[in-house]
């Protein structure tokens, strides 16, 4: 799943996926067309084979009135000259039999066009017995030899002692020319004989298993059987055949779904973008997961030990990836989110941070806060885990000037914030909007240098402005502690000077996880036997 993710939100990719995006609607938009094409091809079947089926539901209709009517119809004695007469009257009717017999005990012994037989004929074992309310008897694709139609087949209809024969029924020459038709004629029992069209079809159609979207072996195909289930007509037709009838309207089609796919794709896109933006990903997980805290050391460079640690901030995308502050803060305070975000630092740094405080030792932990959020009442109630008699932890704020502050507003705040046990620091200092006229108005506990002074090269302007920035903030009588440091030589000048309390950066540490920190500070930290009481 991550390599999934990975992939959808990396910028690397954004070609990738749009592409996948745009043939997954192309395929999306073929197979529904195609089954919209294809379910209306169904329908087209159907109805072609019940225009088809209605001829030979009339020649089963026919077959019942005739008989109909020679039961009404023939009352003079069997085969003689006036039987004959009336089996021709009856013959001669509309839609009526042309050769009708006189049938008994299994033998026909007379008919309309040839009279009483010389010898009659045995039908023998019939095919298709009364059923299914069709109470005709019958023998099917039988020679017409001896009735005087030599080179000719069809079916003997009987019911009682009069039948007739029925001559075999082709598809009519103006049936659809994109299907092939069988039609058969079938038993109650289910065996069936062919009658007419393309044979094999209805065999086909009822052993071949049904395939995606109703085709079978690349062909569409459908039976139906008249309500007597008498005769039954197979249809079918191949993609082949409806290429070559409809080949241009297929193009057609092709193009249309392109075109569709494209702005589907990009629509689809926007929306994935929209759901998959850093600034999504972090809303959606930075409350229940995602928001994770590092700890890096502070250096008491008087003691030179680690008596402390600054809680920072990070967050690990839904990918696993480590994202730093610089990107989701700015999320956090456009969309009002600093306060919760705080105090969902706060709770899990001091969940981690407890076990790692013995009872009787403290530990100075500094915290960023928001400058908008400057308020006594609500850092107060935010930071309640750290303040207290019964707590082990010595509390720093630091506040991070993004914007100028009221200095009368803020000197309020700052004055209940330290009278309830916090200290306040002032972070980044020269950079951004803090000055010296800040650190004069506001009576804060220390300074917090910006790391760009100890990480500037050598003999560079911002290298000896340190020294500068360092006695300002001393003449002011605050605690220094200056950050960025990456070097044994500017940590040695640091504590040669005197004048800085406390250090930190990547040469005395990179921001750790609650396991390493616990490992650094075991090794840097207080010893046992020390009882440190820090003060910031």
């Amino acid at each position: 799943m991550n390599t999934v993710i990975s992939f959808l939100i990396a910028a690397r990719h954004q070609n990738k996926v749009k592409s996948v995006l745009w043939i997954v609607c192309f395929l999306a938009l073929l197979s529904g067309s195609a089954w919209f094409i294809l379910r209306e091809l169904h329908v087209s079947m159907d109805a072609e084979v019940a225009r088809v089926m209605q001829t030979y539901t009339r020649v089963r209709t026919n077959v019942i009135s005739t008989l109909d009517i020679m039961d009404q119809q023939l009352t003079a004695d069997p085969c003689s000259a006036d039987y004959a007469a009336q089996q021709r009257r009856v013959a001669f009717l509309p839609d009526g039999m042309n050769e009708l017999f006189f049938f008994e005990s299994g033998k026909i012994i007379c008919t309309a066009n040839n009279g009483l037989l010389p010898k009659p004929i045995d039908l023998g074992e019939p095919d298709i017995l009364p059923a299914n309310g069709f109470t005709v008897t019958l023998w099917l694709n039988r020679n017409l030899e001896d009735l005087g139609l030599g080179g000719l087949k069809g079916a003997f209809a009987v019911r009682g002692n009069h039948g007739m024969v029925v001559p075999t029924t082709p598809v009519e020459a103006t049936a659809s020319k994109w299907l092939q038709f069988e039609v058969v004629i079938r038993a109650h029992d289910g065996r069936w004989w062919h009658a007419s069209g393309e044979p094999g079809l209805y065999a086909a159609s009822i052993t071949e298993p049904d395939g995606p979207m109703g085709l079978r072996e690349g062909a569409l195909t459908t039976i139906q059987c008249d309500p007597a289930g008498l005769h039954c007509i197979a249809a079918r037709t191949t993609i082949g055949q409806l290429l070559g009838l409809g080949g241009a309207v297929a193009a057609l089609s092709l193009i249309v779904c392109g075109i569709v796919s494209a702005w589907l794709s990009s629509k689809f896109y926007a929306l994935l973008a929209r759901h998959w933006s850093f600034e999504s990903r972090f809303l959606r997980r930075f409350q229940s997961r995602g928001v994770t805290c590092a700890y890096q050391p502070l250096l008491d460079l008087e003691k030179d030990l680690v008596t402390g640690c600054e809680v920072l901030a990070r967050w690990h995308d839904v990918d696993g990836t480590l994202i730093y502050p610089d990107r989701f803060i700015p999320i956090v305070e456009e969309h009002g989110l600093t306060q919760p975000f705080t105090r969902l630092i706060v709770e899990r740094a001091h969940a981690e941070l407890l076990p790692l405080v013995p009872l009787g030792k403290r530990m100075q932990v500094n915290f960023n806060i928001f400058p908008r959020d400057l308020d006594a009442s609500v850092l107060l109630d935010i930071f309640a885990p750290f303040l207290g008699s019964a707590s082990r932890f010595d509390l720093t704020i630091e506040i991070v000037e993004t914007g100028a502050l009221d200095l009368e507003t803020a000197q309020g705040e700052i004055e209940r914030l330290r009278d309830a046990g916090v200290h306040i620091y002032i972070d980044d200092f020269g950079a951004g909007y803090s000055s010296m006229h800040t650190l004069a108005g506001l009576s804060v506990d220390g300074v917090k240098l910006d790391r760009s002074f100890a990480m500037a090269p050598d003999e560079s302007v911002m290298a000896r402005m340190l020294d500068h920035a360092i006695d300002m903030v001393q003449d002011s009588g605050r605690k220094i502690v200056v950050e960025g440091v990456e070097t044994a030589a500017r940590l040695g000048e640091l504590k040669a000077s005197g004048k800085v309390h406390f250090a930190q950066g990547y040469y005395i540490s990179r921001p750790l996880d609650r396991e390493a920190f616990a490992r650094f500070i075991a090794e840097r930290g207080p010893r046992p036997s020390a009882r440190p009481r820090l003060v910031a």
